[in-house]
């Protein structure tokens, strides 16, 4: 393979989705919560402009690390790949390609692979593989498919690594090892596997994607600091660019995070990482499509951060008591696993409807009618009653309301995660309760 000297950079792109309209249009997932013909907007309207921005930036390298291709109703997998390989090659930028939990692994297996193998010059014999060049590893999981063989693998080339003195590590896959605001929506076993070897072995990063929300965590792994980098080129929204951590709670305590950069909420700002790695130093920047980097770390080895700078995020908006009764629109939002229908919801003890039924603990607003509007105050209590034999989790509740102008104003989330199952007890997550069978569910959602 070619040879890369330092200094040199790569670009880290995930969850691209690329779809063309020929394939027909895509099923819509609960868990996306896009319409179907989004993902053929996005081509034009993020995909496009990012290709011809890191044309200018001229990387050495462009990871891809999953979720390559939304699948097309008719399942044309291979074709599907083929497709999104030829539009990305475009950029002229040699391509590493890491398998997306929608990527069919005998397609990637057919397709990607022997275009990766080509461009680095390899053999590779998995899905998931590695590569060196100037005391700097490249590592490429297949998280999808994780098995204890795998674990093995990344255990033995980690501790290859440490015995030559391979001064960086980057690995690179589609999962994240935290889900950071996405509770349980990654494979628990790989999650428990990484963070064990991310204790035991120097890392410089952790490259992913899945949740579809931007972020950067300098995680805390028994001493030993590494940074989860966390992605994704969806934006077709009806959201503005909406910081992250106004809407959604994050999973880890603060005693996990040394440092954090909260990005922005799935599906509202597409963006990817550019890395550049100097004798003497890494520097990785996050890139929102339009405006540049917004969000910049610095490290010289793995663990010594050097410097973290990231663009000052537009503070949240109080409610006063003049503003009770001049709300245009409101919502009730909340993420949701298993989401049952029938899951009847009062504020204020009156009747607003029922939650919409959602999966995958992505976010979902529920609109309020207008004489709830009339109702709200300062502290609103909720109370959801759940249909016999529930199995639902609930977390990230909120009230949020428009004013005249088009300000929102949004109740702090809770921070519990509310659970009518046992399913996710092994997570062990601190803020999980659990409710009695047939119990409802009531807090208080107070603006601040």
């Amino acid at each position: 393979m070619k040879a890369f000297r330092r200094p040199f950079s790569f670009a880290v792109v995930s969850d691209t989705h690329f779809v063309r309209r020929e394939f027909g249009s895509t099923s819509e997932r609960e868990t996306n919560q896009l319409d179907p013909d989004a993902y053929v907007e996005n081509v034009t309207y993020a995909l496009a402009p990012m290709m011809d921005t890191l044309r200018e930036l001229d990387p050495d390298l462009l990871f891809i690390t999953g979720d390559i291709v939304e699948p097309s109703v008719d399942s044309h997998a291979a074709e599907d790949l083929k497709a999104a390989l030829a539009f990305f090659s475009t950029c002229e930028i040699p391509i590493v390609y890491a398998r997306g939990n929608l990527d069919d692994a005998q397609a990637f297996e057919v397709v990607v692979r022997p275009q990766v193998a080509l461009a680095l010059d390899i053999e590779i014999e998995q899905n998931y593989f590695s590569f060196s060049s100037d005391e700097c590893l490249f590592v490429i999981l297949d998280t999808s498919a994780w098995s204890q063989q795998q674990c093995l693998w990344v255990e033995q080339t980690l501790e290859d690594a440490r015995r030559s003195n391979v001064e960086h590590v980057f690995i690179f896959g589609h999962h994240p090892v935290w889900p950071v605001a996405r509770a349980f929506f990654l494979p628990f076993a790989f999650s428990q596997d990484m963070a064990r070897l991310l204790q035991e072995f120097d890392v410089d990063g952790y490259f992913c994607g899945h949740t579809h929300n931007q972020s950067m965590i300098w995680h805390r792994t028994q001493g030993l600091p590494v940074f989860q980098f966390m992605g994704a080129m969806i934006g077709v929204s009806d959201e503005p660019p909406l910081a992250l951590d106004q809407v959604l709670e994050f999973l880890p305590t603060q005693d996990d995070l040394l440092a954090h950069w909260p990005g922005y909420l799935e599906n509202t700002a597409p963006g990817w990482f550019m890395v550049s790695v100097k004798s003497h130093e890494v520097v990785a920047e996050w890139h929102h499509l339009n405006r540049g980097a917004e969000a910049v770390v610095a490290w010289d080895k793995p663990g010594n951060l050097l410097d973290f700078w990231m663009m000052d995020q537009v503070s949240p908006s109080k409610l006063i008591s003049t503003d009770l009764g001049r709300f245009r629109r409101g919502f009730l939002r909340f993420c949701a696993w298993d989401g049952a229908p029938d899951m009847q919801v009062s504020l204020n003890g009156s009747l607003i409807g029922h939650l919409p039924v959602r999966d995958g603990f992505a976010p979902t607003r529920l609109e309020l009618p207008e004489q709830i509007l009339r109702t709200l105050q300062m502290e609103n209590r909720l109370v959801i009653t759940p249909p016999a034999g529930c199995k639902c989790t609930l977390g990230n509740l909120m009230l949020e309301v428009m004013l005249p102008g088009g300000r929102y104003i949004r109740t702090p989330t809770t921070r519990d995660l509310f659970s009518w199952t046992d399913k996710w007890s092994s997570w062990s997550y601190k803020h999980l309760k659990q409710l009695a069978p047939d119990g409802a569910l009531q807090t208080m959602l107070i603006f601040e």
